[in-house]
């Protein structure tokens, strides 16, 4: 069975303006068939180590016309839910490797994949939400 590829592009962004964590891979430009398992690193820097982890989301959603859907309104296929426990430090951070599977009905094209993140913060234990966006 032959698969077309979508192309995926990077472009971050955060529900807030404070430290939030980010993608590893992908990256900017990698391509990616229906039906393929990709490899997803989720990387927290250092200065968010107080952050007690609650979960991750890990979704893809067709661009249609040039147009990415926004990820705040409708993530998409979501491709993991779940517990996320970072360990083994990278210089300047911790991570956490992922292997999800693209969904064999996504169509040809531009795709944007969001990574959200829901932390407790501070001394209060605030609730904390950003997203990074991989898209094209």
């Amino acid at each position: 069975m032959l698969f077309k590829c979508i192309a995926i592009f990077a472009a971050g962004i955060s529900a807030t303006v404070a430290q939030t964590i980010e993608l590893g891979f992908p990256q900017n430009g990698d391509n990616f068939c229906p039906g393929q398992e990709v490899a997803v690193q989720v990387i927290q820097p250092e200065s968010m180590a107080s952050c007690i982890q609650v979960g991750i989301a890990l979704a893809i959603n067709n661009c249609v016309n040039g147009s990415c859907p926004d990820p705040a309104e409708a993530l998409g296929s979501v491709l993991y839910a779940g517990p996320w426990t970072p360990d083994n430090p990278l210089p300047g951070g911790f991570y956490q490797n992922f292997t999800v599977t693209i969904p064999s009905y996504l169509a040809e094209g531009p795709a944007i994949f969001t990574l959200t993140h829901l932390c407790l913060l501070g001394v209060r234990d605030l609730w904390f939400l950003s997203s990074f966006v991989v898209s094209g």
